[in-house]
């Protein structure tokens, strides 16, 4: 393996980790929003007590908030999807023409008489038409937008969920403005998954869960003679190391 393979390869598998990691931010979405659904379609909105709903939803949306921020992080120490656009600045030719070409032409997938239209596809990611390498400014543009769909929510995160701030500044996040960055992150992946996969596009993040997984919510989870056990000292959590 030449060493510009193994620098293609590594981008490659960043690219994977990000493409997992929002993912999963998807299906948490999809989730949440099944469970919101529940809630206002049963009437239990109405019946939940502020305990109940603020630790959902702060399950939600500090997982939620982080994961943004992860994925917008351009930090050399990092592995983000910011980070996998920032390389293909600062390493121009980590993939060429050729070697979308070469993917292409490898890809027993695709049908011989379809290769050499599916091949122009890098056109799309290159300074003009026919060119050999990518359009930097097209990706500083797609960098900018990361950054600008996630700025409020990674402002939040940093100075709600990841630290506490002393300040009189009262910082709050929009529903529309953590979904809006989400669905940016989740624009930004699929313009990229071509370049990574070169003649497959990708379809819907959010992931098909299967039939079932909302059954424990058709039942009450609290059987009748249930009580909550009282506050505890926090030595009685500790573990217990008379036993393996």
């Amino acid at each position: 393996m030449t060493r510009a393979d193994a620098k293609w390869q590594k981008w490659c598998a960043t690219f994977d980790a990000a493409e997992n990691d929002i993912r999963t931010l998807f299906h948490n979405r999809h989730v949440w929003t099944t469970i919101e659904d529940m809630w206002v379609r049963s009437g239990t909105e109405i019946q939940l007590n502020t305990i109940t709903q603020n630790w959902f939803i702060r399950l939600y949306v500090n997982t939620q908030c982080t994961g943004i921020r992860r994925e917008c992080d351009e930090d050399t120490r990092t592995s983000s999807l910011a980070r996998c656009l920032r390389r293909l600045t600062e390493t121009p030719g980590l993939t060429s023409r050729a070697r979308y070409e070469a993917a292409i032409m490898a890809n027993p997938e695709i049908k011989d008489e379809h290769k050499a239209s599916v091949v122009r596809g890098y056109d799309d990611f290159a300074l003009a038409p026919g060119t050999a390498c990518l359009d930097q400014d097209r990706i500083e543009a797609d960098l900018a937008a990361l950054h600008a769909a996630a700025e409020t929510t990674r402002y939040y995160t940093n100075k709600i969920i990841a630290h506490r701030q002393i300040t009189d500044e009262k910082i709050t996040l929009s529903w529309f403005d953590l979904n809006r960055a989400l669905n940016t992150v989740g624009g930004v992946l699929k313009r990229y998954y071509r370049l990574r996969h070169p003649g497959s596009s990708l379809g819907n993040l959010g992931v098909d869960l299967p039939l079932g997984w909302e059954q424990p919510f058709r039942a009450a989870w609290c059987p009748e003679d249930f009580w909550p056990r009282p506050a505890v000292h926090l030595d009685s959590y500790l573990p217990n190391t008379d036993t393996p």
